[in-house]
């Protein structure tokens, strides 16, 4: 076998090569303290419920030793792969929707010249976070029920004759979820707005572009990687929300980590364990396919 010697540029790049090894590794050990409580949990929990997966369930029992019941169990029951592919549609049309309303408001807040207004805007995109789920269930209610605002408004106007029914289905659930995801899709879409260099939109204008030009040539192309990111984020804490859509769903919108929460109930823990996993596997799969399509499209724009 022939081992190749260092060239000369090799050789003199190994000294600032380790150089700034040495300078990063205090950031890198600022990120121990966090990073390994957190792998220790996670991993822990995977484990636990790999084990209590993989355990037999017979009459409200759990027994000891290991098969493969529960995981048959799981893909013969064609309501829980109905639930699934509810629960993954809830996923896309929010972490859609949210990055679609996100990236206007990001690109505002970028260019908000008032530094006091823009302190306004960003608590008032924050403020879901602030209040429990169950009021701004409550909130909705009012908003939304048969009674509430929005009905009384368009029946006085004559817009419409009878109340709309909006609560308790798909469409209260998809806008109580957008609302409280507007937060994690604006936060990441800032930060990469923010970095899109002012040399870059003032050439374009240059050369000729126009705005519209200018955003899908220069500015959304730049900043592609945060609306992944939002993309992402918005799915995997859509597909793993209860609250929201069992109180604004009102028994139609049954989602799997309802049904985890349900089996949980039931002491049926191995069929909950498996879900579980279920979840898991779905968010790693979609955040696997944005990644790559990203990749692939930003390769074939060069």
């Amino acid at each position: 076998m022939v081992q190749s010697t260092p060239t000369a540029p090799d050789r003199a790049a190994a000294p600032a090569r380790r150089q700034r090894m040495r300078r990063a590794a205090p950031r890198y050990l600022l990120v121990l303290p966090a990073l390994v409580p957190l792998t220790v949990i996670f991993l822990g929990s995977l484990a636990q419920l790999a084990e209590l997966g993989l355990r037999p369930y017979s009459a409200g029992r759990i027994g000891t030793g290991v098969t493969l019941d529960n995981v048959r169990r799981f893909a013969d029951d064609p309501y829980t792969w109905r639930v699934l592919g509810d629960t993954v549609t809830l996923g896309v049309v929010c972490a859609v929707l949210a990055v679609a309303l996100a990236y206007p408001m990001a690109l505002a807040l970028h260019r908000m010249r008032s530094a006091a207004l823009r302190a306004v805007a960003v608590f008032l995109i924050f403020s879901p976070l602030l209040t429990s789920v169950v009021v701004r269930a409550y909130g909705w209610n009012v908003l939304l029920g048969d009674g509430g605002v929005v009905n009384r408004f368009l029946v006085d106007i004559g817009l419409i004759e009878a109340p709309l029914r909006m609560m308790y289905g798909f469409p209260a659930v998809v806008i109580a979820m957008v609302h409280v995801l507007l937060p994690f899709a604006v936060f990441p879409l800032l930060g990469v707005v923010a970095q899109v260099p002012a040399s870059a939109v003032a050439a374009a204008h240059d050369l000729g572009a126009n705005r519209h030009q200018v955003f899908w040539r220069v500015t959304f192309p730049l900043t592609r990687y945060g609306v992944v990111l939002s993309l992402q984020l918005c799915f995997a804490l859509t597909i793993s929300a209860f609250a929201t859509p069992a109180l604004l769903g009102g028994g139609r919108v049954q989602v799997l980590s309802g049904l985890v929460y349900t089996n949980v109930g039931a002491v049926d823990w191995p069929m909950a364990a498996v879900q579980s996993y279920a979840l898991l596997f779905i968010a790693l799969a979609l955040v696997g396919v944005v990644s790559l399509a990203a990749r692939l499209t930003g390769r074939r724009r060069g």
